[in-house]
């Protein structure tokens, strides 16, 4: 192991050296073109100079292995085309290219690939020290989680904790519920350090990494009774037996859940509080769900390193294409470009410290400038081990706007294709940390420790402006309607209705594809439903079509009675609430059919009625107004239960 690490040194830090290929050389850009009938996915690419031959490769997403090639094909070949493929489907496709060199490429392409109605579900482990400070906030981060088909399981916890007691409660949310599959660390939650490894190629980096996969293996043996090593420069890397830091460099089984996390802590130079940074972040990461930041759907690419046989950036060559084509990647300066113009990915590299890599910038440079990017991947020494002060792979997401996520890509190589037909993020990295053949090729890094996503595991790359007002009560004895306002997105095809027992669960599909904005839901029980709405509407990217989805947006609790008389209900009844959101006051305009008592409840998260009202409703529109002021900042509804049903509505409270 040491000898390989060393003879890497001269690779990672040659700079400008020259080799026979440019990275660009090692990897095939793959873009398909579809159609529905005949069913048809026509993959092209650019020819590589020193390509001799080609070989195609094909399976299911889910399958783990590729099998026998399904074509062989000539020097000069730049399109393949697949007939045996079927609508409302999607496959993974593998190239590569022979000759003096290999070059791989990868993805996942579709014709009308099916929409992603439910996620999975996903512990969020949130820091206690944001949980009041930014307590509006992450309750709109855990709603915008449920409305993607996420169930969600909260713990808010003391970042003192350690991170055996962290695990502990996974590993019980695991065994309690099959359906979790993912990790979400909201600030500094014990960091776990594992191994003795610098798959940056420095000695003097040797030793523990920080390793958040520790927290996703379910079933793994970590140990703490073999490494015991102190010649590292930085303490944090020292690795003693019995220090509660673990031995394993490589992942020692296969992780459960995908991870990422976002992390603010010790980050001095952006002259802000983690609270504030982790507000704005969550705020920008809202919008861009709700389709309301401009992103140019391009790639950027800054290589640093040369024509270095490792291809560093072949993690941009290779992926960029099937998500904006190939014609939409440009090999430029990243800090510049970034801070100018927007583009939904950029990748750069260069040699590195804990607070730079060579070319492409410092910490500062993301202080003292704006990251209009989404998606970003850097790669250099250092920086990959990421808990140490101005990180240079956790600056990016201190910047004011936009940028949500963060890799270190080259030691090993990333494989995110599947984003392309709508995955999330956390789907690809949960990829790359348990690969080990399946993509090629692999390299330094592959299968250990340290490999790690910074930001919102949950993000994808499109979305789409969602309905709203999303309000309903009871219709009859064992039926509730709804009604919401319709998306101002263009194009939309349709709308979902889902329903699950508790605000933030298992939301399950009960309806078809609806072109109306209401919908009846029949032969329920008594009890408490929650509901949510989503848009549909196809999109077409570089690596064919799937259905997208946008976020939900949510009801409150609809109570069901069976018990009430409903003979009187002949008119469904609507409530408005505004300002929404509020800071001191809230008015609810309610139109009804009849006059007749009614009794407001305003209910927090948790269920509990904070505020009761009697009222009498006359016929038509009724204004009540509620002094919320004295409210903790955050997401509630307010129920109008009248002689007919209830009604409700959500809102949100503002500091």
């Amino acid at each position: 192991m040491m000898k390989r690490y060393l003879i890497l040194i001269a690779l990672l830090f040659a700079g400008k050296a020259s080799f026979a290929q440019a990275p660009k050389d090692y990897s095939i850009q793959l873009t398909a073109a579809v159609q529905e009938n005949p069913a048809q996915i026509v993959l092209s690419w650019d020819s590589i100079a020193y390509a001799t031959s080609y070989q195609i490769f094909k399976k299911p997403k889910n399958s783990a292995s590729w099998g026998p090639a399904m074509a062989f094909l000539g020097a000069t070949d730049t399109m393949y085309v697949d007939n045996a493929v079927i609508v409302d489907s999607s496959y993974e496709y593998k190239m590569v290219a022979l000759g003096v060199q290999t070059a791989y490429g990868y993805i996942h392409a579709g014709i009308k690939a099916p929409a992603i109605h439910n996620r999975g579900a996903m512990v969020v482990m949130i820091d206690d020290y944001f949980s009041t400070l930014c307590a509006a906030e992450l309750d709109q981060m855990i709603r915008d989680l449920a409305g993607d088909g996420w169930e969600i399981i909260r713990h808010d916890v003391s970042r003192t904790l350690p991170d055996v007691a962290i695990k502990a409660m996974i590993q019980a949310d695991y065994a309690a519920n099959p359906r979790v599959n993912a990790l979400f660390i909201v600030g500094h939650i014990a960091v776990p350090y594992s191994g003795y490894i610098y798959p940056d190629g420095h000695p003097d980096h040797a030793g523990a990494w920080a390793a958040d996969v520790f927290y996703a293996d379910m079933d793994g043996t970590w140990t703490d009774n073999v490494v015991n090593d102190n010649g590292a420069t930085r303490p944090e890397n020292w690795n003693m037996i019995g220090d509660g830091k673990w031995d394993q460099n490589f992942l020692p089984s296969s992780t459960e859940l995908e991870v990422s996390r976002i992390d603010f802590y010790d980050m001095p130079l952006f002259n802000k509080t983690e609270e504030e940074m982790m507000i704005t972040y969550l705020n920008r990461a809202h919008r861009f769900k709700m389709d309301s930041i401009t992103i140019a759907k391009r790639a950027l690419i800054d290589e640093n390193f040369g024509n270095s046989a490792e291809a560093f950036s072949a993690n941009g060559w290779r992926n960029f294409p099937g998500f904006v084509g190939r014609e939409s990647i440009y090999p430029i300066e990243f800090v510049q470009s970034i801070a100018d113009s927007s583009f939904i990915w950029a990748y750069g590299s260069g040699g590195g410290s804990y607070t730079s890599a060579s070319g492409v910038g410092t910490t500062n440079s993301f202080v003292n400038n704006p990251v209009n990017g989404i998606f970003t991947m850097l790669f250099g020494s250092y920086f990959g081990d990421w808990d140490s002060q101005n990180n240079f792979l956790r600056a990016p997401l201190c910047s004011d706007v936009p940028a949500l996520t963060n890799c270190w890509a080259g030691r090993p190589n990333w494989h995110l294709h599947h984003m392309s037909l709508g995955e999330n993020i956390g789907y690809s990295a949960k990829v790359t940390q348990n690969n080990n053949t399946l993509y090629i090729p692999t390299n330094t890094g592959t299968r250990y420790i340290h490999i790690a996503l910074m930001g919102d595991l949950s993000l994808r790359m499109d979305y789409i402006k969602p309905p709203s007002g999303l309000s309903g009560g009871q219709l009859t004895d064992s039926s509730i309607f709804l009604n919401w306002a319709q998306s101002p997105d263009t194009s939309i095809s349709g709308y979902y209705v889902y329903r699950a027992d508790a605000l933030y669960g298992n939301y399950q599909l009960v309806s078809p594809l609806l072109t109306n904005h209401n919908f009846e839901d029949h032969g329920l029980a008594t009890g408490t439903y929650y509901y949510q709405v989503r848009a549909m509407k196809p999109k077409m990217t570089p690596s064919g079509g799937y259905v997208n989805l946008s976020i939900g947006t949510l009801s409150t609790g609809m109570f069901l009675d069976n018990t009430l008389s409903v003979a009187e209900l002949t008119a469904n009844p609507t409530i408005n609430i505004y300002p929404n959101p509020a800071k001191d006051r809230i008015t609810v305009t309610i139109s009804h059919s009849k006059a007749q008592k009614a009794t407001f409840s305003i209910v927090d998260i948790t269920g509990k009625k904070v505020q009761t009202l009697d009222k009498q409703l006359s016929n038509g529109n009724n204004d009540i107004s509620f002094d919320v002021h004295q409210l903790p900042a955050g997401v509630y509804a307010l129920l109008v239960q009248t002689e007919n049903g209830t009604i409700s509505s959500q809102w949100v409270k503002t500091n």
